[in-house]
């Protein structure tokens, strides 16, 4: 068992950036000071959290400013997923699960859910109290947290604020159950779920709206279902004289899948069902608007370098530092659609970065031809979607 939040644990929390943050520059303090501030947060509470509400694409999220209470956040976060074994979904792993589900020749029921407001919905009073009764987690970290709770309730911030960690944590922990009962349920063949999205695959034996009345009697915490967002698609087993043509179609983390009719393989006289998995049209449509963003700053300030930076960052892919853990990720077109076998969207990307580059119709292809670093009118390689 854990010994709980103590010093050990916080000065291992801490990040090779945490003394650059501007409130330790304003207040500066070496490692062992940021510790002893750690622990008056966790002896007083979190009276003085500086956190920052921000818009992200219409959601409300929030940033803690204040480096002792971001310290005091990570070791509770350290300690959670450890005591209760709390292991985030892996979205890459569920995509290939489901292609090849999906690409079985048999017949299958697709349910897709959306946990409406999840991280705002989720009642912390009851979350709480469940997390008093794990024995494995030490009681000054639960009393801690509840103290976090008090302050967050008392600033009119309900459930978990959407963009911290621990939050993310949390709400693992908070639909563990709900994981097992959807999993022991005898109509489900396949399920899954990252953060707020579920997907469940049956053999479509069962009464449909029984079924979705059933998942949704398990949610936990006050938790509903975004009614607009559920949705059911039927695929059929073989049959003689079947059409041609998509027998259904969904999106799902960022992918578009695309059913066909069952065929019988000529190869090994086995059923199969082909499935075509592009960028989803909502996806493409968030690229597109991050283009056209960067070449208006660029029409401002006529900045090709920067333009072709930012460009990079749309279309290429790279690595960029987890300051939090401190290691290398991969981000970029082909490390998020890794999964794709239909490059349709990929190539209407490119289609559409010419047009805005060097098309007849667009404004800064004139732009274009008068900088030095894109004569010829032609698109730099470092510019191209990559595919």
């Amino acid at each position: 068992m854990l010994s709980g939040l103590n010093k050990d644990l916080l000065s291992r929390c801490i990040t090779s950036t945490d003394l650059q943050n501007p409130d330790i520059l304003a207040n500066p303090c070496d490692e062992e000071g940021l510790v002893q501030r750690a622990e008056l947060v966790i002896k007083f509470g979190f009276a003085s959290l500086n956190i920052e509400p921000i818009s992200i694409r219409g959601n409300t999220a929030h940033c803690i400013r204040s480096t002792p209470h971001t310290l005091v956040l990570r070791g509770l976060n350290q300690i959670l997923r450890k005591t209760a074994n709390i292991q985030p979904s892996d979205r890459d792993t569920i995509i290939r699960r489901l292609i090849t589900i999906l690409g079985e020749g048999v017949q299958h029921r697709v349910y897709k859910f959306d946990i409406r407001s999840f991280f705002e919905s989720l009642d912390a009073g009851l979350l709480l109290k469940e997390l008093w009764l794990v024995p494995a987690i030490p009681r000054n970290a639960v009393t801690t947290l509840a103290n976090y709770f008090q302050e967050l309730h008392d600033r009119g911030i309900s459930g978990l604020p959407r963009g911290v960690q621990l939050s993310a944590t949390l709400s693992e922990f908070a639909l563990r159950q709900f994981d097992r009962e959807i999993s022991l349920l005898p109509d489900v063949y396949f399920h899954a779920r990252y953060v707020d999205d579920i997907i469940i695959i049956t053999g479509a034996r069962e009464n449909a709206n029984d079924f979705t009345r059933s998942v949704r009697d398990l949610l936990p915490y006050g938790l509903k279902f975004n009614n607009e967002k559920t949705k059911r698609i039927d695929l059929p087993a073989f049959t003689k004289g079947q059409a041609n043509g998509l027998v259904g179609q969904f999106d799902y983390l960022g992918y578009s899948f695309l059913m066909h009719p069952v065929e019988r393989s000529s190869t090994d006289n086995r059923f199969h069902r082909k499935v075509g998995v592009t960028i989803a049209d909502k996806k493409v449509r968030r690229i597109k608007s991050r283009i056209c963003l960067a070449v208006c700053q660029y029409l401002q300030d006529s900045d090709s370098v920067a333009l072709e930076q930012r460009l990079q960052l749309l279309t290429g892919n790279h690595n960029l530092q987890d300051f939090s853990t401190g290691r290398s990720r991969n981000v970029g077109l082909w490390s998020n659609y890794r999964r794709v076998n239909s490059f349709e969207a990929l190539a209407q990307l490119d289609s559409f970065l010419r047009s805005v580059l060097v098309g007849n119709k667009s404004h800064i292809a004139d732009r274009f031809a008068l900088s030095r670093s894109y004569q010829g009118a032609a698109i730099p390689a470092a510019l191209r979607v990559r595919g």
